[in-house]
């Protein structure tokens, strides 16, 4: 496994607004204070391919997480994307207030 540290510019949430499960993890990144990008796939049918082309699913939420080997790997269970944050940017609060 690669020992390089993640930033949030190497993640990308795939989700959609009214999706329950995809509402605790915006909630997760919320509290944990992090900003990377969020691709609704309701809102944009590019993101939705991209989901089920690259991901192989086309299941919400989901977490894309680029490596610098550019290869991706991809989190579908909000507890594990929960915990994957919690584990990785749990101990370095970001403000999220301008």
């Amino acid at each position: 496994m690669n020992n390089t540290p993640l930033s949030t510019n190497d993640l990308k949430l795939y989700h959609f607004t009214t999706c329950p499960y995809c509402a605790r993890v915006r909630n997760e990144i919320l509290q944990l204070g992090l900003d990377l990008e969020l691709r609704d796939i309701h809102r944009s049918r590019e993101f939705y391919s991209e989901l089920v082309s690259e991901g192989g699913k086309s299941q919400v939420p989901a977490l894309r997480i680029q490596r610098n080997d550019e290869t991706a790997t991809w989190l579908y269970e909000s507890d594990d994307i929960i915990r994957f944050l919690r584990r990785e940017f749990g101990n370095q609060r970001h403000s999220t207030a301008a």
